[in-house]
């Protein structure tokens, strides 16, 4: 089997008590059969309180105060101190890795929800790579796995990978790259021509970011259109479709948002606000470039099991300008550089409502596949800012 993961993959370390937002609390860890098996059979003087404290009918860790029921007052787990690591649960043992699976191949990233990790995929400074390697291990089939598309969206990702991190070019320019790209192989598929997608995307990589590439972007924009208007209809129409897994989470997200809409009530004042943060902060168009390229690599390829190609595309993009509008509306508090602890709670937050829930992922992409704000136009409006 074919293994990839990100350069930065190896530097984490689980920081135990130390971690400002443990990742046993705040949702339900559901249990593999075989640890369920195994906890079932356990013997020994930890065996009533496992017993106890698990949900046999849910197979999940019973929560108290929304806490696993093993985690303690030092925010350590007490099953791996009364009985080892070997007792771990595969949600427990692996987290915050992330893995996709795919015939013949697997790809693991570092989930955004760990703060970990957030700070860890934050702090890189150089364009990611990333690194494959062979090793023998058993491997799933999938019926009908189509490696015709599979190898266009594995081609495509890599080229859009360099796009995302030329960092010749603003950052606007390279997520309506992205959008353009995504849209073209979306129609493709949709007409059945996947065969001709190979030309159109080389018609792309020859474009690059050329004068004529640009006007080209522009003319698709609605030049008219308020930025903040646009953001707080998008906000609408996602937001209240979601669940809300932490009850901080809906208060903290309206007190931000508030303070960014209410300190910029109109595009002009939104302008002034988001270039005087461009002034302070120029180091988040690094970060943002990490974000974009930690969306892509983690759900792009996913569109070979459902072939919502355009919806992948937008969900790297909303999924960053989201995080970007929240972190905006730090700024618009303190009118100071947010701190990097700030930053990576933004992200981690933002992140564990999303992707703690295969409900919120399918709601999410429904929506970007099928509501009109979500059209390329609207989106390119965004990115000409």
């Amino acid at each position: 089997m074919q293994i990839t993961f990100p350069s930065y993959y190896k530097k984490f370390s689980c920081i135990a008590d130390a971690c400002p937002d443990t990742c046993c609390a705040g949702w339900q860890i559901m249990i593999d059969d075989k640890s369920l098996s195994k906890y079932r059979h356990f013997q020994g003087s930890f065996r009533n309180r496992l017993h106890n404290d698990i949900n046999w009918k849910e197979h999940a860790f019973r929560q108290y105060g929304h806490r696993c029921a093993f985690l303690n007052e030092e925010n350590l787990c007490d099953m791996y101190i009364e009985a080892g690591s070997g007792m771990l649960c595969d949600t427990c043992r692996r987290y915050p890795r992330h893995i996709e699976e795919f015939e013949g191949m697997r790809e693991i990233s570092l989930s955004l929800s760990c703060p970990e990790a957030a700070r860890i995929i934050l702090s890189q400074k150089d364009p990611v790579t990333f690194r494959t390697f062979e090793k023998e291990t058993a491997e799933e089939t999938y019926e009908d796995f189509d490696y015709f598309l599979f190898s266009a969206l594995m081609d495509t990702r890599d080229y859009l990978l360099t796009v995302l991190q030329d960092r010749n070019v603003p950052v606007r320019y390279r997520m309506a790259k992205l959008l353009v790209c995504t849209h073209d192989f979306q129609l493709a598929v949709n007409k059945q021509e996947l065969f001709s997608w190979e030309t159109i995307r080389a018609r792309h990589e020859q474009s690059g970011f050329s004068s004529a590439f640009r006007k080209k972007i522009s003319g698709r924009c609605f030049p008219d259109m308020d930025r903040v208007d646009l953001m707080k209809q998008i906000w609408k129409t996602i937001v209240p479709k979601l669940e809300v897994l932490s009850p901080d989470w809906t208060v903290f997200l309206k007190d931000t948002l508030i303070s960014l809409y209410h300190t910029c009530p109109e595009e002009t004042s939104y302008m002034e606000l988001l270039l005087d943060f461009q002034d302070t902060f120029p180091e988040w168009q690094i970060q943002k470039e990490q974000l974009l390229v930690y969306w892509l690599y983690t759900y792009f390829c996913g569109a070979v099991y459902d072939e919502k190609i355009f919806a992948k595309g937008k969900m790297v993009v909303i999924c960053t300008l989201f995080i970007e509008e929240l972190v905006l509306g730090l700024y618009a508090r303190k009118r100071e550089k947010p701190e990097p602890g700030e930053l990576v709670s933004v992200c981690y937050r933002f992140s564990r409502e999303l992707e703690h829930s295969d409900q919120n992922l399918n709601t999410l992409e429904e929506l970007l596949d099928q509501e009109e704000v979500f059209s390329l136009e609207h989106l390119m409006t965004l990115c000409s800012i």
